[in-house]
């Protein structure tokens, strides 16, 4: 898991290379719903093998946003950072039971947490 500095230095990375904090947080909900899309067909074929890959890769994006959270989110009860990371926190743990029961429905909640985020996201920006 990544620590929160280690996260804030490659968001601040990346940051310099042009692509500012929030494209960027757009862009991995984005591919967290593209790793789902991947594993639902694996799974759906029954491709053990092929759904790993795309799982670690989503539940890794959903680990670093959990780590760029500040520190004292849990203690801000109500706050949207506290918010967050209950949000973030059901989806590493549907992730799991995506991963180790083949769990449709669990990528289904995943795909529907991640879409409410993202569209909350666009409209915040408008």
């Amino acid at each position: 898991m990544y620590t929160a500095q280690q996260a804030l230095r490659a968001y601040r990375q990346v940051e310099h290379q042009g692509v500012s904090g929030e494209q960027l947080y757009l862009q991995g909900l984005e591919g967290i719903l593209e790793y789902l899309r991947r594993a639902e067909g694996a799974i759906q074929v029954g491709d053990n093998a092929k759904k790993v890959a795309p799982l670690d890769s989503a539940y890794r994006i959903v680990e670093h946003l959990l780590a760029i959270l500040p520190a004292d989110a849990a203690s801000r009860a109500g706050s949207l950072s506290a918010k967050l990371e209950q949000v973030y926190a059901a989806l590493l743990a549907q992730l799991a039971q995506a991963n180790i029961f083949n769990d449709l429905d669990a990528l289904a909640q995943c795909r529907a947490a991640v879409s409410g985020l993202k569209s909350a996201w666009l409209a915040a920006g408008e």
